[in-house]
């Protein structure tokens, strides 16, 4: 997968460090060997053999354009502001996180994903569909249904 930084259908793109929820260890741990990435919000095809267009984030490292991230939005998505630069959200039994370069990135990404989720709810733009989760409870921050 190779992130185009020049599509139309980019909705956002941010720096950060993608990160996954190790449940094990109950930490957070860098995701694709860690590194900066560059994460995009889009609209495209997964690669997961369904072929349907959705809203997607997809990260790619900067130092070898190394895919790390790719992950459908859904309706429902639980979204969590743990600090100002980092923040993570649940699809279905995967966890996500991004580190952000900046408070200004984070708010970016934040914005371009309540967007998407706000065409979803409406139905104006439904390339998915699933049920709300609940709001994970076990990490410190703010749990926000966006």
């Amino acid at each position: 997968m190779e992130v185009d930084l020049s599509l139309p259908n980019q909705i956002v793109r941010v720096r950060a460090v993608v990160m996954t929820r190790d449940d094990s260890s109950g930490g957070w741990v860098p995701l694709g060997g860690g590194g900066l990435s560059h994460v995009v919000i889009c609209k495209g095809r997964s690669h997961d053999g369904r072929g349907r267009r959705e809203y997607i984030i997809r990260g790619e490292r900067l130092r070898d354009r190394a895919p790390v991230l790719e992950c459908a939005v859904q309706r429902g998505l639980v979204y969590n502001k743990v600090n100002p630069i980092f923040h993570h959200w649940r699809v279905e039994d995967r966890k996500f996180g991004l580190t952000f370069q900046s408070p200004a990135d984070a708010i970016s990404f934040e914005k371009g994903l309540q967007t998407v989720l706000d065409k979803l709810d409406r139905g104006s733009d439904s390339p998915s569909s699933s049920t709300p989760e609940e709001a994970d409870t076990e990490d410190d921050g703010q749990a926000v249904s966006i």
